[in-house]
C-alpha cells in the first residue's frame, strides 16, 4: 500500500512540473506567458530567465521526491494519507510561485530593454481561413467510435453478474464519461483560430489547414489514451490485477497525455516556422494584461466568455472568474475538493471503535459504521493471515482499511482492520451480504482481548 501511495504522489509530481514546464517553450504568447517577439524570446537574456525558471523547477521537483521518502518512516506511517497530501499542496504551490517569481524577472527584462509589444503587419481575422474550416480536420468518426467502445466495461458487467460484485456498475459509467469530455476537447480542438498574416491568404489557409489537422489528431490521441486506460482499469479491477498495476497504469496515462500535448505544440510550431518562416507573435493581439489575471485566474468583468484559453492556449481552458457564471463554478469545484479532502482526512484521522452490547456489536468507523445482531453471528474464530481480495467500496489507507471488501474464499465482508498486526478476529455471519465480519485491534495483544470479549458475548 505504501509503494502505490508513494508512486501516486509521484505522478502528481511529475505532472505539475511537467505542466509549469510547458510555459519554458516559445509560443506565439511568447515565454513564460509574457508576450515577446521571437527574436525577443530567443535572446540570451531570456533564454537566461527560463533556463533559471526550469532549474527551479526541478529541483523543487527532486525535494519533493525526498520528502516523499519520509514517508517510509515508522512515525510518518500513520499519517500517510495527510502527509501525502499536505506535500502535493506544498509542491504546487512552490511550483506557482516558482512560475510567479520568473514571469516577474522576465516582465522586467522586457521593460529594461524595451521590446516592443506587438509588431504591424498581423491581423486576427482572415474569411479565407474561416471557408477552410472543418476540410483538413481528422475525421470526428474517431471520437465518437471510442465513445461507444467505452461502454465495452458496462455490456461486460451486464452480461457477467459475477464481476459486479468487484466492479459496481454505477463506477463503469465513467468511462463514457470521460470520453465524452474528450468528444467536447475535439471540437474545441477543430475551432481553434489560427494565426492570419495581412496580405498572404495561401500562406493563411496553408497554416489554417495544418494546424486544424494538428489539433483534432491531438484530440483523437487524447480520446484513444482515455479509451486504453478506461478498459485496462476496468480488466485489472476485475481480475484482480492488484493496486500496484492500477498505478502504473494512471502514470503512463499521464505521460502519454503530456507526450500528446508537447507533439500538438511542436508541430504546430514546426508548421508555422514552415509557412511563415517564423510567426513572431500573438495572433489574438499580444499579451493578456496582467491585472486580469488574479492567483492564476482569469478574472475579466468586461469579457463576456465564461471560458477563456490558459496563458498558453495550448493547454487548455481556464473560468473567468470575473463572471458571476465563473464565480459560481469555481466556488463548486473548490467545495467540492474540501469535501474529498476533508473525507480523506476524516478516514485517515478517525480510529474505529466496536461497542457491544446485548444483543448486538456495532462498529463505529468514518462512514462505514456496522451492526451485527448476536442472532447473526454464525461462528467466531482467530486467523493469522487473510487472502486476497478487493474493495468495493470503503477506505484504504496506509495504516488500516474498512469497508466494503471481497477476499478470495469468503465473498462479501465488511473490514475493519490495522496493517501489520498478523491476526484478525472473523465474525462468520448467517448471510451473504456480508458474509463475515473480520476487525482486529492495533496490536495482536489488543485482537486476543477483542476476539475474547467477542466470545463471552455471543457466550451470554
Amino acid at each position: 500500500m505504501l509503494l502505490s501511495l508513494l508512486i501516486v504522489s509521484w505522478l502528481i509530481f511529475v505532472t505539475t512540473t511537467a505542466s509549469a514546464l510547458f510555459f519554458r517553450e516559445r509560443t506565439r504568447g511568447g515565454l513564460l506567458g509574457i508576450f515577446l517577439l521571437r527574436t525577443h524570446a530567443e535572446s540570451p537574456q531570456a533564454k537566461k530567465v527560463a533556463a533559471g525558471f526550469a532549474k527551479a523547477c526541478r529541483c523543487a521537483l527532486l525535494a519533493a521526491f525526498g520528502c516523499s521518502f519520509l514517508l517510509l518512516t515508522r512515525g510518518m506511517r500513520p499519517y500517510a494519507g495527510i502527509y501525502l497530501l499536505v506535500l502535493a499542496f506544498a509542491h504546487f504551490s512552490s511550483t506557482w510561485m516558482i512560475l510567479r517569481h520568473y514571469r516577474e524577472k522576465l516582465r522586467a527584462v522586457k521593460q529594461k530593454n524595451g521590446w516592443a509589444e506587438r509588431p504591424a503587419g498581423v491581423v486576427t481575422v482572415d474569411l479565407g481561413v474561416s471557408r477552410e474550416k472543418g476540410k483538413s480536420a481528422v475525421s470526428a468518426a474517431w471520437v465518437w467510435l471510442f465513445f461507444l467502445l467505452s461502454f465495452a466495461p458496462l455490456l461486460y458487467l451486464s452480461l457477467t453478474p459475477a464481476a459486479r460484485e468487484t466492479f459496481p456498475v454505477g463506477f463503469s459509467l465513467i468511462g463514457p464519461l470521460c470520453q465524452t469530455g474528450a468528444v467536447f476537447l475535439y471540437y474545441q480542438m477543430k475551432n481553434l483560430h489560427a494565426p492570419a498574416v495581412e496580405g498572404e491568404p495561401e500562406k493563411n489557409r496553408a497554416c489554417a489547414r495544418a494546424e486544424e489537422r494538428i489539433n483534432t489528431a491531438s484530440a483523437v490521441l487524447v480520446a484513444l489514451f482515455f479509451l486504453i486506460f478506461w478498459i485496462l482499469l476496468h480488466a485489472f479491477i476485475v481480475f484482480d490485477g492488484g493496486a500496484l498495476p492500477t498505478v502504473l497504469l494512471a502514470f503512463a496515462t499521464v505521460l502519454c497525455l503530456i507526450w500528446a500535448a508537447q507533439r500538438q505544440r511542436r508541430k504546430i510550431r514546426a508548421a508555422e516556422d514552415r509557412i511563415f518562416g517564423g510567426l513572431p507573435e500573438d495572433p489574438a493581439g499580444g499579451e493578456v494584461p496582467e491585472e486580469v489575471w488574479k492567483w492564476g485566474c482569469y478574472c475579466n468583468p468586461q469579457d463576456p466568455r465564461l471560458f477563456v484559453p490558459k496563458r498558453i492556449a495550448s493547454m487548455g481552458w481556464t473560468v473567468n472568474i470575473g463572471r458571476p457564471g465563473g464565480r459560481a463554478l469555481l466556488f463548486t469545484i473548490f467545495a467540492l475538493i474540501a469535501v474529498l479532502v476533508g473525507v480523506l482526512l476524516y478516514g485517515n484521522v478517525k480510529d474505529y471503535a466496536v461497542t457491544v452490547r446485548d444483543s448486538s456489536l456495532s462498529v463505529d468507523a468514518a462512514l462505514y459504521d456496522t451492526t451485527v445482531e448476536k442472532r447473526q453471528v454464525a461462528s467466531v474464530s482467530v486467523v493469522d493471515s487473510l487472502p486476497d481480495g478487493t474493495r468495493t467500496n470503503g477506505y484504504a489507507g496506509a495504516e488500516k482499511s474498512y469497508g466494503h471488501f471481497t477476499l478470495n474464499g469468503y465473498g462479501k465482508c465488511m473490514l475493519y482492520l490495522y496493517r501489520d498486526v498478523g491476526r484478525y478476529v472473523v465474525l462468520k455471519l448467517g448471510g451473504n451480504d456480508p458474509a463475515y465480519l473480520i476487525l482486529n485491534g492495533k496490536s495482536p495483544e489488543e485482537t486476543q482481548n477483542l476476539y475474547r470479549e467477542i466470545r463471552r458475548w455471543l457466550e451470554e
